[in-house]
């Protein structure tokens, strides 16, 4: 809750003033110069330091009499409470009452640092942990985010949560000008540019200084490398950067230039590159009368740019140069500070001087934009004053890039018609022709053009294009005017054409991303992508009717969809729907979707106005090795692709496919969506594909797909040795393709492959489905090889899909054994799925096939895997025949002391047979067997079974060197299924051994892990887990809800020793004790064969019995139970059986409790079980 100001305070009597004066929040800090959110928080009594000028300014807005004015500013010089203060603007700082406040975690100051440098804002959780941790989070990472906030907020605001907010999706720091130096400098920054707008050039200089006092140094200067290069804390920089610039603009024309020098030269020693800066510092060393150390600079700035870059200072900065070379440089004025600021002269305007309005006509029904408008306003130079003078700037450049029909020209006619007001010496537009069937205007064309507009007699404009260009900006360095330079080609097209004027604007729109013009001469580029749904939606509404979208708002986003979203398809699409009044939205979304999408993108009668013209524009534009990369890159299956493939198709280096891909992205064919990765547009990939049809052979398509097969299988073969060889499958054709493939993508370990097919595994999804409807035996080898990366990562790929596609591929082949494998890989997918009969029916499949093609590896494969299935489905018996069976041929094999895999799986049967002895020696002998028959992964769950094993039989300390083990593997690798399963049996030990907060932190996080995993039985052995840690610290409530999702899931997931547990934990929970659940679990275990779930079954009976007050059938479950305990090994199972039958022995009155519970006490104190502690004191009041 807010801390709301009782009466008589500064914010009651603030807000009581702002009422009386009829003027809301917004309104009133406008008139005052201050935020929205300072007066908010001065309403509610947040502020505990109220800064004297906020107060002043709000004085002045509310227009108050003097008794009010006396009591106002009173109030807000009361006693001040508590304080804090968060510093980002320099090296970090935190202080409260005045004190500092030590913050030791890098980690919590990181946190701290990336919230205070965007108060206000909600920062991600995926943003907080990839600023904290980088590519490599722990697996823990949202719940360690969750305590550092909680530790911050403990040190900030303890018991009030005020500041440190956590939101849907995030955090946000909520922090006014008193606290935050960013909120006080972004506060005083919004003041000077109002004061400068206005004319008050004073007030704008005095307020530049005080926001510019607020930094210390660098921001977060004492910070880690990724929090400092944050786009927020860089964005602040920048904006101490253009305060500075303002500044000394301000003092260059008014006085002051002796305040602004240091500045400005600490400054340009952090940002030795910035021409602007160097540009304001020679001017203003010069105009302090030191010419030598203004030359000085632009000396040291010139041969920087020369050796970093390779670029020769811009034209502005050696304007600069040349003024303090003249010695033209202002004198400082004698003028009063304290005065009304001097705007700059008045440019002088020649009555008969032409006005050009050269804008064409804005675009009909223009649509979004918002964030580039945005970006477009925040260029525009401060408008005149009332006078008509201005304070001279530099000439703005900037330029709209992106690809073919995505509304540059638009964007740019639309902002242009918005703002020409602020222009009044006129507008100028040309069409370069920079992507056109005509050829590029040449720079002096378009200059005679300019000329001619601006009152040159035809005669008078010179021939050479340097002296052209010499007189236009002549002309226009006396003008504020507005130049569209539409569709340039390349940055040397455009400087000729850039007006001199420093009240002018030059906007340039381009396909190509015209790195140079912004590299030196400093324009600021905006990226234009397609449309969001909503503004596709908005535009059809705009161009085909209001009533004719609403009618069917699906067929409207259908065809926004087809027309993927690009203004110019989706313009098309209209004007033909328009022309045939009777044509609907849904007839031209059938028609893109099952039609050719490019034909149908045209305007009838209209060949120029087509979306493949658009994009052949670009594409001829482009040298023959970029075109051919460009339309080979089609080729490539999935969504995206690296350097490395795209170099594979096209034969060549990766460093020479780099180059070419470069052209293609400056080009905007292609966009590089984060580092290394391309992507281009759908439109874009159907053009590429029709030209990889019209240009290239059936022969060189051929070889191209086949060398990219090749490279794929050897890459992934690479990574499945890595990664698990165990479950490695060399199908035929995979060696030869291995040896034939270029050099496959360095990877070295475990953790290199798998990153690879984590980033590689929608491609690799996408070129089985492609080489399937090809019918290339790529199609099952790939599907073959990924299929031990499908089971151990559990990716949410259609693998059913995937393996369907590549069986009837192996089908048609007439390939047996790549049909036998596509079943194992089907079988697998349904597992996952949890569809176990479908599964089943895979495997004997495959059994089927490899008996039949004489295949004894898979027959072996087939027989672990129906052992897996038929266990799932509660027929432990027969999963124990099936081991069997495999052992046997893997004997036959050469596997003499069998296969690791096999008995890992007859290790499970054995246990839930209640065979804990032969389990554990399964699991000794598997893990002695040689690493290269296994992967990682079963290492890992084969360490967590050995801990769980020893830990049922009451070998506690070894089990927990065992699960510490495997929690350190699946950290190691990144396995998470594999974590959350160490996890949740580490929980299990935690609670019995009387740790409840380490279980509950565990636990906690097994559900977390398991809840990212497809595969519903280990999401309801987490919440099993879970529930009873809960019902530990006496959370009975929470626990039944938790048990009560696990039983949903079980069910849904056929998992039969799941909803036993969950039914017994269910019924245990209820007092008295619900036998009919308990009663249900029984007959689940009894009929599926588990031993071990059938005596925690009869373990809950005979407490219920004892609930119900039946000793006498109680204490008959407890000796069965105890009977199969025994038999079993399980250490636990025997305490609880024991102390239970004490208990109803005890109530009968026929026999002495005390052996029994001798004997439990015994075994709780040797396996360290927290209940020891009870059972003792139950002996001693009992006298025994």
């Amino acid at each position: 809750m807010s801390r709301r100001s009782t009466p008589g305070t500064l914010g009651e009597l603030l807000r009581g003033y702002r009422f009386a004066a009829g003027l809301g929040q917004r309104a009133l800090a406008e008139r005052a110069g201050i935020s929205v959110r300072t007066l908010r928080y001065l309403e509610q009594g947040q502020i505990r330091r109220p800064h004297a000028d906020s107060i002043r300014q709000l004085v002045v807005a509310l227009n108050l009499s003097d008794t009010a004015r006396t009591r106002l500013l009173e109030a807000g010089e009361a006693p001040r409470t508590a304080g804090l203060r968060v510093t980002v603007l320099g090296p970090l700082a935190l202080h409260r009452d005045g004190s500092p406040v030590e913050l030791p975690s890098v980690l919590r100051r990181s946190l701290l640092g990336l919230l205070a440098v965007q108060p206000g804002v909600v920062v991600g959780t995926d943003e907080i942990v990839d600023v904290l941790w980088g590519e490599q989070p722990p697996r823990t990472c949202r719940q360690l985010v969750q305590t550092y906030v909680r530790h911050l907020r403990d040190l900030i605001d303890p018991g009030e949560g005020r500041v440190l907010r956590a939101t849907k999706g995030g955090y946000r720091a909520d922090l006014s000008a008193e606290e935050s130096d960013v909120v006080a400098f972004d506060e005083l920054l919004g003041r000077a540019r109002r004061a400068e707008t206005d004319g008050d050039g004073a007030a704008a200089l005095e307020a530049y200084g005080r926001a510019l006092r607020c930094w210390r140094g660098p921001v977060l200067a004492d910070g880690g490398e990724r929090v400092r290069a944050h786009p927020a804390a860089v964005a602040l920089g920048s904006r101490q950067v253009a305060a500075a610039v303002a500044r000394a603009d301000l003092a260059l024309a008014l006085g002051g230039v002796e305040d602004v020098v240091a500045d400005l030269r600490e400054l340009s020693t952090r940002e030795p590159l910035h021409e602007e800066l160097a540009g304001r510092l020679m001017l203003a060393l010069a105009a302090c009368g030191q010419q030598a150390a203004a030359l000085d600079v632009f000396t040291r700035i010139s041969g920087r740019l020369d050796a970093d870059l390779g670029l020769q200072p811009s034209a502005a900065l050696r304007a600069a140069h040349l003024r303090v070379l003249r010695g033209d440089v202002p004198e400082i004025p004698k003028i009063s500070l304290a005065l009304p600021g001097l705007p700059a002269r008045a440019l002088p305007h020649a009555a008969d001087r032409p006005v050009p309005a050269q804008l064409p006509g804005p675009t009909p029904g223009f649509t979004g934009r918002t964030d580039q408008l945005r970006q477009l306003d925040a260029l525009l130079p401060a408008p005149a004053t009332a006078d008509g003078r201005h304070r001279p700037q530099g000439m703005v450049l900037a330029a709209i890039t992106g690809t073919g029909g995505v509304g540059k020209t638009a964007l740019a006619v639309h902002w242009a018609h918005r703002v020409r007001d602020r222009f009044p010496d006129g507008e100028l537009f040309v069409d370069l022709r920079g992507h056109s069937a005509q050829a590029p205007v040449r720079p002096v064309e378009a200059l005679a053009r300019f000329l001619l507009a601006l009152g040159v007699a035809a005669e008078r404009i010179p021939g050479t294009p340097e002296a052209a260009a010499d007189l236009y900006r002549t002309l226009s360095a006396e003008r504020r005017m507005l130049v569209v330079l539409d569709n340039a080609v390349d940055p040397e097209q455009v400087r000729p054409l850039l007006p001199g004027g420093p009240g002018c604007v030059a906007l340039v729109t381009s396909r190509d991303r015209l790195a140079g013009l912004a590299a030196r001469d400093g324009a600021r580029r905006i990226g234009v992508d397609m449309l969001t749904p909503e503004e596709s939606r908005l535009l059809l509404r705009r161009t085909v009717g209001e009533s004719r979208v609403d009618a069917d708002l699906q067929a409207a986003a259908d065809l926004a969809d087809a027309c993927g979203h690009l203004p110019l398809a989706l313009r098309i699409s209209a004007a033909n729907i328009d022309h045939t009044p009777w044509r609907t939205l849904r007839d031209q979304a059938d028609e893109l979707r099952e039609g050719d999408r490019l034909t149908a993108l045209s305007v009838i009668g209209d060949r120029s106005t087509a979306v493949r013209t658009a994009f052949s524009l670009s594409y001829h534009a482009l040298d023959a090795p970029v075109r051919r990369m460009f339309r080979l890159l089609a080729l490539l299956p999935g969504p995206e692709t690296g350097l490395q493939a795209a170099a594979v198709v096209m034969g060549t280096t990766t460093e020479d496919a780099a180059r070419l891909v470069e052209r293609l992205t400056a080009a905007h064919l292609l966009r590089e969506h984060r580092p290394g990765r391309y992507r281009c547009h759908d439109l874009v990939a159907l053009y590429a594909a029709e030209r990889l049809r019209l240009e290239e052979t059936d022969a060189s398509r051929r070889a191209a797909s086949d060398a990219l097969y090749d490279w794929l299988l050897a890459a992934v073969d690479r990574c499945a040795l890595l990664l698990y060889p165990g479950m490695r499958q060399r199908l035929p054709g995979v060696e030869d393709a291995s040896r034939s493939a270029a050099a496959p993508p360095e990877i070295t370990d475990a953790a290199a492959a798998q990153r690879w097919l984590d980033a590689e595994l929608p491609n690799l999804a996408a070129a089985v489905h492609q080489a399937a409807a090809e019918g290339h035996q790529a199609a099952w080898l790939l599907a073959g090889a990924l299929r031990g990366y499908a089971w151990i990562r559990k990716h949410t790929v259609d693998w059913e899909a995937l393996g369907q596609a590549a069986l009837t591929a192996a089908r048609a082949a007439g390939e047996p054994l790549a049909e036998a494998a596509m079943h194992h890989v089907l079988g697998h997918a349904r597992v996952r799925q949890g569809r176990v009969a479908t599964a089943i029916t895979d495997f004997e499949q495959l059994l089927t096939l490899a008996e039949a093609a004489g295949w004894p590896e898979g027959a072996a494969i087939a027989h672990t895997n129906l052992s897996m299935v038929t266990r799932l489905s509660g027929r432990l018996r027969r999963s124990a025949e099936h081991l069997k069976r495999a052992m046997e041929l893997d004997r036959r094999g050469g596997l003499s002391d069998g296969h690791p895999v096999v008995l890992g799986n007859l290790a499970h049967v054995l246990r839930d047979l209640g065979r804990l002895a032969e389990s554990l020696d399964c699991l000794v002998r598997a893990e002695s067997l040689p690493q290269d028959l296994d992967n990682q992964h079963n290492r890992i769950r084969r360490q967590a079974d050995l801990g769980r094993t020893r830990h049922l039989i009451g070998d506690t300390a070894q089990a927990a060197r065992h699960l510490r083990t495997a929690l350190a593997m699946a950290r190691e690798c990144g396995d998470l299924g594999g974590e959350a399963y160490v996890l949740r049996l580490t929980a299990s030990a935690d609670r019995d051994a009387g740790d409840l907060g380490r279980a509950l932190e565990r636990a906690t996080t097994a559900t977390a892990l398991s809840d990212q995993d497809v595969d519903d039985y280990f999401r309801a052995a987490a919440r099993l887990t879970l529930g009873s840690v809960l019902l530990a610290l006496g959370r009975g409530g929470e626990a039944s809800d938790t048990w009560r999702e696990a039983l949903k899931l079980a069910r849904e997931r056929g998992a039969h020793d799941l909803e036993a547990r969950s039914l017994i934990a269910l019924a245990a929970v209820r007092r008295p004790l619900d036998r009919e659940q308990a009663a249900t679990a029984l007959d689940i275990a009894r009929r599926t064969e588990y031993v071990l779930v059938e005596g925690e079954a009869l373990t809950v009976l005979a407490r219920g019995g004892l609930d119900h007050g039946e000793p006498a059938t109680a204490a008959g479950h407890a000796r069965r139970a105890l009977a199969l305990h025994r038999d079993s090994g399980h250490r636990k199972g025997q305490a609880q059986a024991l102390d239970l039958l004490g208990r109803a022995v005890d109530a009968t009155g026929e026999e002495d409790p005390a052996p029994y519970w001798r004997e439990a006490l015994a075994i709780f104190d040797a396996i360290g079980d927290r209940r020891a502690a009870v059972l003792r004191q139950r002996l001693v009041m009992a006298d025994v």
